[in-house]
C-alpha cells in the first residue's frame, strides 16, 4: 500500500482541524518504478523522518498500520522529540534484533516467502488477491485491490536494529481489529495487553480497517490523549 490507503481517514481527520500527512515509501505504489536491491525498512524510515522534516512537523501523532508499525518505531526509536503519541493499528511492537518473520506465526512466514517473486532482480511478495483483503464491501475491496503493488521481500526478512526499548518513552496507543481478528496481528494483540504502559483499543472491524472502517479509525485518532 501506498500513501492512499489513508484517504478516508485523512479527509474525516482534515475536516475535523488536522494537518495530516501519508507519505508514500519508495519502492511501494507510485513510487514503484524506484524499487531497488536498497528499498528496505531503513528505506522507508528514511522517507518517513524525511517527512517529519520536510514539513517542519513537530507534536506530532504518528500513526502505523500493518507494516507501517515497524515504521513508526523506527521514527519513534531515532526522531522521538517530534512524536507526542505512537499509535500502532494492528501491527506488531517492534524489538531490536527481529524481522516481521521473525515475529508472526512461523507457518504463515513460511507460506508468504514461498510466494516470493522478482523484479528487476529484486525479490518481493506478491500483493494479496482481492479476497483475502478482509473488506466487506466488494467495490471497495476492488479499488483496493486496483492499487496494490508488490512489496520488496527485504522487509519482511531483514532484523531491525533499534537503540531503545519499543516507543522510546513516547506515549503509545495500540488498535486492535478483532471483528475478525487477522491471525498474523492476534500474537501482538496478546502482547500488547501484557504491557501496562500501552493503551489498548479493540475496535470491531477488519485489519484494512483505515480503507473499510475510517469512522471508527478516526473516532480512536481524536480520542489519543
Amino acid at each position: 500500500m501506498g500513501g492512499w490507503a489513508w484517504t478516508f481517514v485523512a479527509e474525516r481527520l482534515r475536516a475535523a482541524g488536522h494537518r495530516v500527512f501519508a507519505p508514500t515509501f519508495r519502492g511501494l505504489a507510485e513510487r514503484a518504478h524506484e524499487l531497488s536491491a536498497e528499498t528496505g525498512n531503513e528505506s522507508c524510515a528514511e522517507d518517513a523522518i524525511a517527512c517529519l522534516v520536510e514539513n517542519d512537523l513537530h507534536h506530532v501523532v504518528l500513526v502505523g498500520h500493518s507494516f507501517g508499525s515497524l515504521i513508526a518505531a523506527l521514527v519513534v526509536d531515532r526522531m522521538p522529540e517530534r512524536v507526542v503519541h505512537l499509535v500502532i493499528i494492528d501491527g506488531g511492537i517492534a524489538r531490536d534484533g527481529q524481522s516481521i518473520f521473525g515475529r508472526i506465526p512461523r507457518e504463515i512466514a513460511d507460506k508468504r516467502q514461498k510466494l516470493a517473486q522478482a523484479i528487476n532482480g529484486v525479490p518481493v511478495l506478491p500483493f494479496a488477491p482481492v479476497t483475502s483483503l478482509i473488506i466487506d464491501d466488494p467495490d471497495l475491496a476492488r479499488w483496493t485491490h486496483r492499487q496494490l503493488t508488490p512489496h520488496p521481500l527485504r522487509c519482511y526478512t531483514e532484523p531491525i536494529r533499534l537503540r531503545h526499548a519499543p516507543g522510546n518513552g513516547v506515549p503509545m496507543t495500540y488498535i486492535a481489529c478483532v471483528k475478525p481478528r487477522y491471525p498474523v496481528s492476534a500474537g501482538s494483540h496478546e502482547r500488547v495487553q501484557a504491557m501496562p504502559e500501552v493503551r489498548f483499543r479493540p475496535i470491531a472491524a477488519g485489519h484494512n480497517c483505515i480503507i473499510s472502517a475510517p469512522d471508527l479509525v478516526v473516532a480512536e485518532l481524536l480520542a489519543v490523549p
